[in-house]
């Protein structure tokens, strides 16, 4: 049984990637943003950054950068 799954996360200030929030569209949270096929993660992400709009910032050094990482 395969049990990789795909994780939206942000690079954060400290250098290390770390999952970002997974809110439902009732507005709630449902952990970490893990999904079970990479199509999934990439429909969450492209609704994430609506969502965040001009929230999201990227620093100089790369901060703030979104990816989706597949993981086991």
């Amino acid at each position: 049984m395969d049990n990789t799954m795909f994780v939206v996360k942000r690079l954060g200030r400290n250098g290390l990637w770390s999952a970002v929030s997974h809110i439902d569209k009732n507005g709630s949270f449902r952990g970490e943003a893990k999904f079970e096929t990479r199509k999934e993660a990439e429909e969450y992400l492209a609704e994430y950054l609506k969502r965040m709009g001009n929230r999201i910032v990227v620093s100089s050094e790369g901060s703030g950068q979104l990816k989706i990482f597949k993981e086991k």
